[in-house]
């Protein structure tokens, strides 16, 4: 038999939250883990139902793209149980529920029974098992979902990771400890033979020669943001030697799920051969709130990214079945992107923007057939959460570049009012010095792609920080914090008057009265209204900073918008042609070899 998933349970290192794995309850008693003996104690009475994220079997999705044509539920269980088989799906917005088979398991010592799903395997939805104790002492130590298959017929994979860092030392040795320990290292582990490790170091910090062995590969590198790194690991692991059908392109700074890799794996594996050319998406949870899924794949719109399936709670089986529902996707963060190797071989690399957007132009251009799958995640701090102004220029110089080469029907005047729309949110937010940075993206996006040719990507990184707004200790700023202010400044729903005060460039034509407070990155214009200073603050660092209001600066930022505004109508798509003629050698092993200061012969690790 071949193994497809394994039933988990919580994980104090990456989610303890019980909801996530199993679903008990009955009149006041409820099943409980018991860590050190690796088992679930099931009071009599009370049920373990796995129609969950992690333990739920993604049936409608494994039939549609791989060979799987039976499926066995093989559980190891102590006393007397009646074992449901139940199918789940989501049709007309409810959730419907359809016992499939049932029997009664009995044993006085842990004893595995396998339960085979009966007759054709369902087209959508999900697989799941039901248990209730009918006796006294019961426990369930585990299981897993297997299939009786040819293994001849099976995919060859072998997966090279690509980790891109810079200056994140604590992230990167921890999660390159656990990937030894649980996947390397471990004798029982099939993948552990078909992984390797790229990390591409962009600041130097790594003890490479300490860190690196024969599957773990660790390099200095230039530091040329995201798609520099990501780019040196391509190319590394285009020249090691091996012969990986799959690159998996992974943050540094995550919480890596060690199952999400041999999930992975096993799906690869099993891939019919006209679904050869799928690339796998983990999806991004949040890790202050690890029950909530930030984005399962994206859409690109011409403005922003739309994350899929956002802010969902999973711990609710709605949205277990919803996320068994697929949408378009364009692209998958590079937090988790398993894309065929052969997607890379060549001259298809990232192109040299630094950071944001690199993964989404990606995306885009290699037409990625994405296919995520419940369990398949990692963790990340929450977006919503972080701030940097120095992004403002990045993403007005990618935006702008990325919609010249992908982006069908985008035209100068969209460019011009998207630039407008950005300054009023800066405006209205006192954030003038972000107006600045926006202005020299524009600029440099102007400039034709000679400029990402030549410029010499830290120094000018440097100069982007030098102009952005800085994050100081709170203790260290004028306006002095405090918490019921800082709750009451947390943005609220939105209204007409938000709106109104959003056109009147939120009230800088009338008189200023005292200091407020709003979250750094969770921004409400409400909070600027008619305020002398605002005291930005991050709640989590406990660093901040000091918006003043200018009606100068703001007339001027916005003067300068509807001027950069006339450029981009006259000249974004002369523009554009040239980066369309450039897209072959900026993305190209020459160009990035060049680019990284790397020389043929050079020593690689």
């Amino acid at each position: 038999m071949t193994v497809l998933q394994e039933l988990l349970f919580p994980n104090l290192e990456t989610c303890s939250d019980l909801a996530m794995y199993f679903r008990t309850e009955d009149e006041g008693k409820r099943a409980y883990v018991v860590p050190e003996a690796g088992e679930i104690r099931v009071p009599r009475w009370c049920s373990l139902d796995m129609d969950t994220y992690f333990n739920g079997f993604s049936v409608g999705k494994w039939r549609r793209y791989t060979r799987l044509d039976n499926l066995s539920l093989r559980l190891e269980l102590k006393g007397e149980f009646r074992v449901q088989l139940i199918h789940w799906q989501r049709l007309k917005d409810e959730c419907t529920r359809s016992v499939v088979f049932e029997r009664i398991c009995k044993a006085e010592e842990r004893t595995a029974f396998v339960l085979e799903y009966p007759g054709e395997l369902p087209p959508r939805g999900m697989c799941a098992c039901a248990l209730l104790a009918v006796g006294e002492d019961c426990a369930f130590y585990g299981g897993q979902y297997e299939t009786d298959v040819d293994e001849s017929l099976l995919n060859p994979v072998d997966i090279a990771i690509d980790i891109c860092t810079y200056r994140r030392e604590k992230y990167v040795e921890a999660n390159l400890d656990k990937l030894r320990r649980d996947i390397l290292d471990a004798a029982n582990c099939e993948l552990g033979r078909h992984l390797e490790v790229f990390v591409s170091d962009n600041g130097g910090t790594l003890d490479a020669g300490r860190l690196s062995d024969g599957r773990v590969h660790v390099f200095p590198n230039r530091n040329a943001g995201g798609a520099g790194g990501f780019a040196r690991g391509m190319l590394e692991i285009q020249s090691c030697g091996r012969a990986f059908s799959h690159i998996l392109l992974m943050d540094d700074d995550v919480l890596i799920n060690s199952d999400a890799l041999v999930r992975t794996y096993r799906l690869l594996r099993m891939l019919k051969p006209e679904c050869a050319g799928k690339t796998i998406g983990g999806a991004l949870m949040r890790l202050d709130l690890r029950h909530v899924q930030y984005e399962c794949g994206a859409i690109w719109n011409g403005v922003r990214p739309r994350p899929r399936k956002h802010n969902r709670d999973m711990r609710k089986l709605k949205n277990v079945l919803k996320n068994e529902q697929e949408e378009t996707i364009d692209y998958n963060g590079w937090w988790y992107c398993c894309m065929p190797m052969a997607q890379v071989v060549g001259d298809n690399l990232p192109l040299p923007v630094f950071v944001h957007r690199d993964d989404v132009e990606y995306g885009i251009r290699i037409g990625s057939d994405i296919l995520t799958l419940n369990g398949i995640c990692l963790w990340h701090e929450s977006f919503d959460n972080r701030y940097s102004s120095t992004l403002e220029y990045y993403e007005v110089r990618n935006d702008l570049i990325l919609n010249a080469l992908r982006g069908q029907g985008f035209s100068g005047v969209r460019a011009a009012y998207s630039l407008l729309y950005r300054t009023v949110g800066n405006v209205v937010r006192y954030r003038y010095e972000n107006c600045d940075l926006m202005f020299m993206g524009v600029d440099d996006f102007l400039k034709g792609p000679d400029f990402l040719k030549q410029a010499d990507p830290e120094a000018l990184n440097r100069e982007i920080m030098a102009r952005g707004q800085k994050m100081l200790p709170i203790e260290q700023l004028d306006i002095p914090f405090r918490e019921k202010d800082h709750v009451r400044g947390l943005p609220r729903k939105k209204s007409w008057r938000t709106t109104l005060r959003v056109y009147l460039l939120n009230g800088h034509f009338l008189p200023a009265k005292g200091v407020g407070i709003s979250n750094v990155a969770a921004v409400w214009p409400r909070n600027f209204y008619r305020k002398k200073a605002v005291l930005s603050y991050d709640e989590l660092t406990q660093k901040g900073f000091v918006s003043r209001r200018s009606l100068k600066k703001a007339l001027s930022a916005m003067f300068r918008a509807a001027g950069k505004g006339f450029q981009l109508i006259r000249r974004f798509g002369p523009v554009g042609s040239q980066y369309r003629l450039a897209e072959a050698e900026l993305t190209s092993r020459a160009f990035w070899k060049a680019y990284l200061g790397l020389e043929a012969g050079e020593k690689r690790e």
